[in-house]
């Protein structure tokens, strides 16, 4: 923009009126904008320094999106085998059993623990039936047929549904043996039958508790003493199946129910790939589960691995 100053004498009249000659002051603005060419050159050189910009940042910027992709994936296979491991560590000795195809894992849950005292004189293990107190050369404090002493006075029997006993995990064949594991139940055994009540009673000496069993069948024996005398109270069967890209958590109180079917607990999605195995162990080394989950997302795959010891001392 541009400003002119122009002087300007005074009319006669004025100067007549006035007694001489007095300048006044005209201001005039000129308007002035870009010419088209100008707006061109801007534009061009505008779109210029953009692609640079953009060429110089888009690398590093799809580096940050795959990272940020990547590190989601592994937060979730991450949670996932965690969430696995932590379920392994408190199953029941000897009971974790898979699949032939190595998509599903299973195993019987530890709701307490302890060691008990034997409930017959003159043996190590457990035998409960219904016969009257007295008549069944009970050693437990109340005489009792169907209880016995656990050295714990705290110990948890809400939501119980097992005992297990030195549970060996004896196969035969590739399956479990009949009264010597856990997924073989038999009388005598290594576990109490599904719809076993328990309850605690009155009466335990103090620092232990007097815990009744109460069999479907009226009587149960179990068929192998503990050398340490150690029991399990299991509440529930939990399990694990990679399936449909998915790992699925699952929970039931059937033991003698198939593998798990059916809607569960989602623990990971986008999965493409899933292993699972598991050696034994034996008395002198624990037992070994070696889990493998492979997750992808638009484009990105992450593949972890874990391994969880198994303490299969019974």
């Amino acid at each position: 923009m541009r400003t002119l100053i122009k002087w300007v004498g005074w009319a006669s009249a004025h100067r007549r009126n006035h007694g001489g000659l007095k300048p006044t002051l005209h201001v005039l603005r000129l308007q002035r904008g870009f010419t088209l060419i100008e707006l061109v050159m801007v534009i061009a050189l505008a779109g210029a320094v953009a692609v640079m910009i953009s060429s110089a940042l888009s690398r590093p910027l799809e580096g940050f999106i795959a990272q940020s992709r990547r590190a989601e994936l592994v937060d979730l296979a991450a949670g996932a085998l965690n969430r696995m491991a932590r379920d392994i560590r408190l199953a029941v000795p000897n009971s974790v059993h898979l699949n032939a195809g190595g998509t599903a894992i299973e195993m019987f849950n530890v709701l307490d623990a302890g060691r008990y005292r034997p409930n017959r004189l003159g043996g190590d293990g457990l035998r409960f039936t219904s016969d009257a107190a007295g008549t069944c050369n009970s050693s437990t404090v109340d005489s009792s047929c169907n209880s016995f002493q656990v050295l714990d006075p705290g110990l948890l029997v809400a939501g119980a549904r097992w005992l297990v006993v030195y549970n060996i995990g004896a196969e035969d064949g590739g399956g479990p043996l009949a009264g010597s594991n856990v997924w073989a139940p038999a009388n005598p055994g290594v576990i109490t039958p599904g719809g076993t009540g328990f309850a605690i009673s009155g009466g335990a000496p103090a620092g232990e508790t007097l815990l009744t069993l109460t069999p479907p069948a009226g009587s149960f024996s179990f068929a192998y003493a503990s050398p340490q005398r150690r029991f399990y109270l299991a509440d529930q069967i939990v399990g694990y199946r990679c399936g449909g890209g998915q790992l699925l958590r699952f929970t039931r109180t059937d033991s003698g129910a198939p593998w798990f079917s059916g809607a569960g607990a989602v623990q990971a999605s986008n999965v493409t790939a899933c292993s699972m195995s598991y050696q034994p162990g034996s008395s002198q080394r624990a037992g070994l589960v070696t889990l493998g989950l492979t997750l992808t997302l638009e484009g990105e795959s992450i593949e972890l691995f874990q391994q969880v010891h198994v303490d299969n001392a019974p």
